[in-house]
């Protein structure tokens, strides 16, 4: 052991010793602290570097030990050193209110409670109060943003930024709500509390969520990085792809592994019918499922925010635009997991007319075809087209700016057609409803009906009709066919009876094979065998031999 042998070796050693132990200290406290690692820059020393960051220029030899610095004076641009974060100045910042959908009212001291918009900016000790299905996007002076929604109310605890170094030092009070975080800068202190949960964070993407009917009750998803979570009675290191519940006055719950992003079926590019449908599959374990949509660059808040019990979503309230939708399961404790996301354009403004008339796969008949469709809103005219070919490229006849909703076309040859409406509102035309088919037929022949009859029996026949038609015979006693003595469909073109006793009328028509009915014949009348001449002299004769 060697011991001092004088005063000034004493002394020496003493202020070995200091040394030693405030370098020691040094480390001790950037292993317990928070640091900031900073690269040198032209022109950059260590007593600059103290001036413009720390908090005063006495920090500039702590500095020098932390980083075991042998020469201040030569330190080449590149060079990096650690800086405790407690060392730096720290300066208020302000939060700029990016985007809001609903009503969000800003409290602030003593002023009158007031309605946020974009472009505002918060200040430390503002509440926010959400309404039930409103939203506010905030971002931080660090370039943190935070999604705020759903019947929330959060406040401002500490909202500062330290120095010029672009780390934030962020503190938000939750006390009920939902909250999705993007902390984009590492060394920024984000820490969000609520009634019974701290999470801290540098540099991730979260979720907290503080349920307006569980307010003891907090749920914290990770979706990229690592957050910590602690509770009244312990604490938790949450990963990427894991959640918790935290309960007030316990522990955090143990991580469980958050459901997988649900597989949806594929979405066009471009969406051009209403309602807007959407399928997916069902997450097994899943409760609920989330769907959310965003602008096509997904840098603000939900234009709709949906929950839905089941794999399906079916919605014509979706206002046209360039979206990024966003899907998640949520699991029976109901944290919710990770996304699924695709991007499309809804086109489908204005709504086409629905088709009315002719009926879908209906059968016209003759050489006319006639045309009707509804109204729809917003509708200043309309884009008519027909054709033989169902994908509309060939043969297409075009009538645009139609002020009424209907149409008559003539001639037009037989056959099967399509035809399709689209509608214009302040000239733009939006999509075509759904193309209709119909067919059109000639009309049955008319029967030329002959009579054969000899004293005892009638017949009737006419010509022969194509297969699968009938004939429908019609005998009355009036020509108003009000009193029918036969009314019959037959399968021969052919009817014989015996012959009637008095005069009648008759008439047939051809009924198609899908039952459309032709027109009738024209009516003509039978009489009865007229008698023999003798037969009514007779009579008479006998009637003069009696008087003479």
């Amino acid at each position: 052991m060697i011991r001092p042998s004088s005063p000034s070796l004493r002394v020496g050693c003493l202020g070995l010793i200091g040394g030693l132990l405030l370098s020691l200290q040094g480390k001790v406290r950037a292993g317990d602290t928070d640091e900031w690692l900073y690269s040198f820059q032209p022109g950059d020393n260590l007593w600059n570097i103290t001036e413009r960051f720390l908090i005063d220029q006495s920090y500039w030899s702590r500095l020098v030990r932390l980083n075991k610095v042998r020469h201040p004076r030569r330190m080449p641009p590149g060079t990096q050193v650690r800086i405790p974060l407690k060392w730096l100045k720290v300066k208020a910042a302000r939060v700029r209110v990016q985007d809001v959908r609903g009503g969000v009212v800003l409290s602030r001291g003593n002023r009158s409670p007031q309605f946020l918009a974009p472009g505002d900016l918060l200040q430390q000790g503002d509440r926010l109060t959400l309404g039930k299905d409103a939203s506010v996007l905030l971002e931080f002076a660090d370039g943190t943003r935070q999604l705020l929604s759903g019947d929330a109310e959060v406040e401002l605890v500490r909202v500062n930024r330290f120095s010029d170094t672009g780390i934030g030092d962020t503190t938000i009070r939750i006390l009920r709500g939902d909250t999705e975080n993007r902390v984009p800068r590492a060394g920024t202190r984000f820490e969000i509390r609520t009634p019974s949960a701290n999470t801290a964070v540098r540099g991730t993407r979260f979720r907290v969520k503080v349920p307006p009917s569980e307010q003891n009750r907090s749920r914290v998803e990770v979706l990229e990085g690592t957050v910590d979570v602690s509770g009244d009675k312990g604490r938790l290191a949450l990963a990427a792809g894991f959640g918790t519940l935290v309960e007030q006055g316990k522990a955090p719950a143990p991580a469980v592994e958050l459901l997988p992003a649900p597989v949806m079926e594929a979405v066009s590019g471009v969406m051009r019918e209403l309602p807007l449908e959407l399928r997916w599959r069902k997450v097994a374990g899943a409760r609920a499922y989330r769907l959310r949509f965003f602008n096509r660059e997904g840098d603000g808040v939900p234009v709709m925010d949906v929950q839905l019990s089941q794999p399906r979503f079916s919605n014509s309230a979706l206002p046209d635009g360039d979206y990024q939708l966003r899907l998640s399961a949520l699991d029976l404790a109901g944290l919710e997991g990770k996304e699924a996301e695709a991007v499309f354009t809804l086109d489908a403004r204005p709504v086409p007319p629905v088709a009315m008339r002719p009926a879908p796969d209906s059968k016209l008949r003759g050489e006319t075809a006639s045309f009707e469709w509804s109204t729809p809103p917003e509708v200043s005219s309309y884009v008519f087209q027909l054709s033989p070919d169902p994908g509309f490229l060939t043969g297409v006849t075009t009538r645009d700016g139609l002020r009424k909703t209907r149409l008559e076309i003539s001639p037009l040859r037989q056959g099967v057609w399509f035809w399709r409406v689209a509608s214009v509102h302040e000239g733009e035309q939006g999509p075509w409803g759904k193309a209709q088919r119909f067919e059109l037929k000639p009309e049955p022949k008319v029967p030329q009906v002959g009579v054969a009859t000899d004293k005892n029996q009638m017949q009737l026949h006419w010509q022969p009709g194509e297969q699968g038609q009938r004939y429908h015979l019609q005998i009355a006693e009036d020509k108003a066919f009000g009193d029918l003595l036969v009314d019959e469909l037959l399968t021969e073109p052919r009817w014989l009876s015996p012959r009637a006793d008095s005069p009648v009328y008759f008439r047939v028509r051809i009924i198609d094979s899908d039952g459309y009915a032709g027109a009738w014949s024209p009516v003509q009348t039978i009489f009865p065998e007229p008698e023999p001449w003798y037969v009514f002299g007779i009579p008479a004769i006998a009637i003069i031999l009696l008087a003479l």
